[in-house]
């Protein structure tokens, strides 16, 4: 199927979720987390969902309301393959879909992969919309990019963290196919320079908790028979000069936080490969997709 192109979109689509490019400021931490679920695909088909197996969304008056009804509705006209691979996260991950050819930056998977990166998410959101749009695809490897928004807003490290572990722990639980999660590190855009000291203890906590995760701590007894494992996937090396440690900028747009659509065959291929690798280590064999999804 082939993935949606178009102008590069802009950030959260007028959600009224502050600018991310805006100076970093405070914000409450998230409130109590709230534990959702389902389970369904990630192929294209022409057959819809059966009314039992319907994807239901509620507008709840969030900014993000209208992005996670399309989602719905895509996924309810077209139901996904199951044990595919699914792409989550905020604008970077949104962008790649919207801005680039994603079905043929992910062909080389060779499974039905779909990306649901809904632009100004944070950690806290990723969690409220799984039962929409991580559950219903039932997944064997899941992409994971969130947490950038989350250090513009105040958010401490530790909670962006706890934030993404629950957010495991609840895929792994409601997901069967479920085997792997790559986090995707968060990147050191020039506009969070002022921010790089707290991106980088949030990038060092997460990946000391890849390395240390353990099924059978976060999910259940009886889990850790299905293999499950957490990974890290640390891009930035490949974003900045390998002599003085900057930012390359010529990557970035005028806000110095977005990418030039070219700017992702920089990182991309790294985040395929590591998703082909998560596919390899399953050791069973794929669902045989074409490509990505919308």
């Amino acid at each position: 199927a082939a993935a949606v192109g178009g102008a590069a979109a802009t950030r959260g689509l007028a959600s009224g979720r502050p600018s991310a490019s805006a100076a970093p400021c405070r914000s409450r931490v998230p409130s109590e987390l709230r534990a959702r679920g389902r389970r369904s695909g990630g192929a294209s088909t022409t057959t819809p969902r059966s009314r039992a197996a319907m994807i239901e969304y509620v507008t709840r008056g969030e900014w993000y309301d209208g992005e996670i009804r399309r989602f719905v509705r895509i996924d309810n006209e077209n139901p996904p393959g199951e044990r595919g691979v699914l792409f989550v996260g905020s604008s970077i991950f949104r962008e790649w879909r919207e801005a680039r050819d994603f079905a043929a930056d992910v062909k080389p998977l060779g499974a039905d992969v779909t990306n649901r990166a809904f632009g100004g998410s944070t950690t806290s959101d990723q969690l409220e919309v799984m039962e929409q749009i991580v559950f219903p695809h039932d997944p064997k490897v899941l992409v994971y990019y969130c947490g950038s928004n989350d250090v513009n807003a105040g958010v401490p490290p530790r909670v962006i963290r706890d934030n993404f572990l629950e957010w495991c722990a609840r895929a792994f639980s409601r997901c069967p196919s479920a085997r792997r999660i790559l986090f995707v590190s968060i990147m050191r855009a020039p506009q969070k320079a002022p921010v790089w000291n707290e991106l980088d203890e949030a990038n060092a906590l997460i990946e000391e908790a890849c390395e240390g995760w353990r099924g059978i701590e976060h999910v259940g007894v009886g889990e850790t028979s299905r293999g499950l494992k957490l990974s890290f996937v640390d891009v930035n090396p490949l974003l900045r000069d390998p002599t003085s440690g900057a930012p390359l900028t010529q990557l970035y747009r005028d806000d110095g936080l977005h990418f030039h659509p070219g700017s992702y065959d920089v990182f991309a291929p790294a985040i395929v490969d590591a998703a082909r690798r998560a596919l390899d280590e399953c050791g069973d064999s794929r669902a045989g997709g074409t490509g990505g999804k919308p």
